[in-house]
């Protein structure tokens, strides 16, 4: 299975958004799609800050269950202070929507070449 990755302290984590994980985030975002969070980007905004740890706590859930989302906002606090960034995070996010399919898939040189 594809999935990113995110580490914080000495643990590694996986992330990525099943269906369940997605609809899930859904109904918290007010039955608004998650990736329309994170397109604001691209108007040079960016989402809040609980938002992106809501889509975190999603990522979370498919490879460490049970992870609150009172945890996953320590988890945040821990990564900002091991000096990462709220826009790193947002980088990350950005990987977890392309792991859990939310983007085409790139086509690899050996698909290239057969075209």
């Amino acid at each position: 299975m594809i999935y990113t990755t995110m580490t914080v302290g000495e643990k590694e984590y996986k992330l990525r958004m099943g269906a369940t994980q997605v609809i899930e985030l859904e109904k918290q975002l007010g039955g608004r799609n998650p990736l329309d969070y994170l397109m604001i980007i691209e108007s040079g905004n960016l989402p809040p800050v609980t938002v992106a740890l809501r889509i975190l706590h999603a990522a979370l859930q498919q490879f460490q269950h049970g992870l609150s989302f009172a945890d996953v906002a320590k988890l945040y606090d821990q990564y900002v202070a091991e000096g990462g960034s709220y826009t790193e995070l947002i980088s990350k996010l950005v990987d977890v929507f392309r792991v859990s399919g939310f983007f085409p898939k790139a086509a690899t040189e050996d698909e290239t070449e057969s075209l």
